[in-house]
């Protein structure tokens, strides 16, 4: 019998689905006590160390090292991130301890530190981490998250890292313990509830677990306590390390059932409607064109002007950066606007 991997004695409700990525089967299971949504064979440790080293960014990224779209497309998260977890804990930053665990190429810890934050990161991927290191000097570890001491860090950030881990309840222990004592968790993962997620698009083999609202916080209900979140897009919830463990996560399970009819009721016209799937398209083609603005730059400017962008967004004196995607915005609302123009004639055209 299949017993969930988080609860450990919740039977799993098995169910095929396809990776969005290589489009092979992919065996899943849903938990009947807690609801977690899980694959049913979890990859060894071993196995997932060494993927994650060397293989993982080159089979999803296409990449050994970020290109200069994924620097901006990181900086933009990272600055969408940093306000989130301001608005959860007001007031100033500096001095304060800061680990970013998967911290990717360091977009994240370098604009924290710019803010004030004692930041660094650990990272498993090789080229990354270097990455990191060698074009914003900021300190990023190459290792992962059993990598973290004990009671070093006011702050962990953990943003799109827990559905890959063998264990997310042994993970939380790991970062209960590196927290010192009222320290903050900050966890980002995909939604598996969300509506603007297309249906092609959910399910990944180096997804291990896929988690709601209330699996997250039922996992991290022992040593964390939810202080502020939003599961609209992305979850993301703001915990705080408790005083005194809780033995029981019982208390929050019995949702299972209700999540379930909820994640079987997605499908593509809910996407293309409440979750305005209609205009991903014309979003993407936005990017593109302002992603053409980043040639020949190096990634320390490109998220240079970001910051600056955040700190003064009415600033006349533009970076080069700036000036670049203040015109080619343009363009691209105005070709936006034509494909949408040729698309609604496409439809209302009588054949």
């Amino acid at each position: 019998m299949l017993v969930c991997a988080a609860c450990g004695h919740g039977r799993l409700k098995t169910f095929a689905r396809r990776d969005a990525k290589s489009r092979k089967p992919l065996m899943l299971g849903f938990c009947s006590d807690c609801g977690l949504m899980q694959q049913t064979e979890i990859p060894r440790n071993f196995d997932l160390a060494e993927y994650y080293s060397h293989n993982y960014r080159k089979d999803y990224k296409k990449t050994l090292v970020p290109q200069l779209r994924h620097v901006w497309r990181a900086g933009n998260a990272a600055i969408n991130r940093i306000e989130f977890l301001r608005k959860a804990l007001p007031g100033t930053f500096d001095g304060t301890i800061l680990v970013d665990v998967g911290a990717g190429g360091g977009e994240f810890v370098y604009l924290a530190r710019k803010l004030g934050f004692k930041s660094r990161g650990i990272e498993p991927n090789v080229g990354y981490s270097e990455f990191a290191r060698d074009n914003y000097c900021v300190e990023v570890l190459t290792a992962g998250i059993e990598s973290l001491e004990r009671n070093t860090a006011d702050v962990i950030t953990l943003f799109h890292v827990l559905e890959h881990l063998p264990s997310p309840a042994m993970a939380a222990k790991i970062l209960y313990s590196a927290l010192k004592d009222e320290g903050v968790l900050f966890v980002e993962v995909p939604n598996i509830l969300q509506v603007d997620a297309s249906p092609a698009n959910i399910f990944f083999r180096a997804h291990l677990f896929y988690f709601s609202k209330s699996t997250l916080c039922s996992i991290m209900n022992k040593y964390f306590e939810p202080i502020y979140s939003t599961d609209k897009g992305n979850l993301k919830i703001v915990f705080r390390k408790r005083k005194v463990l809780i033995s029981e996560n019982s208390s929050i399970f019995g949702y299972a059932q209700d999540e379930w009819l909820t994640f079987a009721q997605k499908d593509w016209l809910q996407y293309l409607t409440l979750g305005n799937g209609w205009k991903k398209p014309l979003i993407k083609l936005k990017n593109n064109f302002v992603e053409l603005s980043l040639f020949a730059l190096k990634p320390k400017e490109i998220l240079d002007s970001i910051f600056s962008i955040y700190l003064q967004p009415k600033k006349h004196n533009l970076s080069r950066l700036q000036k670049r995607l203040k015109l080619l915005n343009a363009v691209s609302i105005i070709a936006s606007l034509s494909i949408f123009v040729q698309l609604i004639w496409f439809l209302s055209y009588d054949f």
